[in-house]
């Protein structure tokens, strides 16, 4: 402004993508534009905004055809999940798709619509393929599954407590009443977020596992409430705490606790990324940025690893494909965490 109070120029960093509905939300898709969408767990939403917008910003400056992703804007994009799920053709669709929540992209719909039928190609990196075993590749070939990268699920154990039981040495150990009151899982709104452990437990050990596992759990927190907790004076702490790796690596260097190695390897939880085979040449330049060092940097913050960065022949707990494939993912979801939340004790996810 001028000494008189005249505004002579603005200057700020440039607005991404604000064009949403009247209503305020975001659209999936834009007509014209390359789409592309990208679900990542929530620890890592804000850097990959800018890392990705950055790239995108770049490349709409020198292209006719501009990249569009919803996760750019400032708008709501709680309606995002639900236009992906109700789309009923290819032109309803993102040209690229990466996904770290598997609700919608493994539902049966979505599947026998887009992915079986070869409308999308899921796209697993050349070396990525080549680390894994032939079991691996053969099964994402054949059910047209593309993974990018994976995060993982470990138990943190509070140093700071007395433990009075031995630690627990394999998933399916924690649904021995040995361990009752003495776990912690990430949640919130009134959720458990461990849909991939119950899912291995059930399949594992059949009914009544996941109950078993309820009646042990003392709270389900937000990760954050229970990093605070761990090493410190505030009461309710747990010895065993199950986090994702995108809280364990924030976790304050002066905490007190270890990870335990469980003999059947941590929990993954695989990002699949999908391309509308008709535009794979199109796309492609989103695809190689998205295989890039940037990308993997920015993964690298979150305590997440590109595919081809996972050693594929080490121990590892994920329910079997198969099992995933045949069930429909979206109901079999809202089924264990039922099943959970009716052996849980009272007060649980308050903190």
């Amino acid at each position: 402004m001028d000494k008189a109070g005249k505004t002579l120029a603005c200057c700020g960093a440039p607005q991404r993508q604000r064009q949403g509905k009247m209503n305020g939300t975001v659209p999936l898709l834009r007509t014209g534009a390359i789409n592309l969408f990208i679900n990542l767990p929530c620890p890592l939403k804000q850097i990959a905004r800018r890392v990705i917008g950055d790239f995108v910003q770049l490349y709409n400056t020198s292209h006719d055809i501009p990249i569009y992703s919803p996760m750019l804007t400032d708008v709501d994009a709680s309606n995002i999940d639900g236009d992906l799920k109700a789309a009923l053709n290819k032109d309803e669709i993102p040209d690229v798709l990466v996904a770290s929540g598997l609700h919608t992209v493994l539902s049966r719909t979505f599947r026998a619509k887009f992915i079986d039928t070869g409308i999308y190609t899921g796209l697993t990196g050349k070396n990525a393929l080549r680390r894994m075993p032939d079991s691996h590749q053969k099964l994402l070939r054949k059910n047209n599954i593309g993974i990018l990268a994976t995060g993982f699920w470990s138990m943190v154990c509070d140093l700071s407590i007395s433990q009075c039981v031995p630690s627990p040495r394999e998933w399916r150990d924690l649904v021995d009443p040995l361990y009752k009151g003495l776990i912690s899982v990430h949640g919130h709104h009134g959720m458990s977020r461990i849909t991939s452990l119950l899912m291995i437990l059930k399949e594992q050990l059949g009914n009544g596992a996941v109950g078993l596992l309820a009646e042990n759990v003392s709270h389900v927190w937000h990760f954050d409430e229970i990093v605070r907790r761990i090493d410190s004076s505030y009461p309710g702490r747990t010895p065993f705490n199950l986090l994702p790796n995108t809280a364990i690596v924030k976790m304050p260097a002066h905490k007190r606790m270890a990870i335990l190695e469980f003999d059947d390897g941590p929990i993954i939880s695989p990002i699949l990324m999908f391309c509308k085979t008709s535009r794979l040449e199109e796309c492609r330049p989103v695809i190689n940025f998205l295989n890039s060092m940037m990308m993997r940097d920015l993964l690298h913050q979150g305590g997440l690893v590109m595919a081809d960065d996972f050693g594929w022949n080490e121990p590892f707990s994920y329910p079997s494909w198969e099992y995933l494939l045949n069930c429909n993912y979206g109901e079999v979801v809202a089924e264990l965490d039922s099943e959970f939340k009716k052996s849980l004790r009272p007060g649980v996810f308050r903190c």
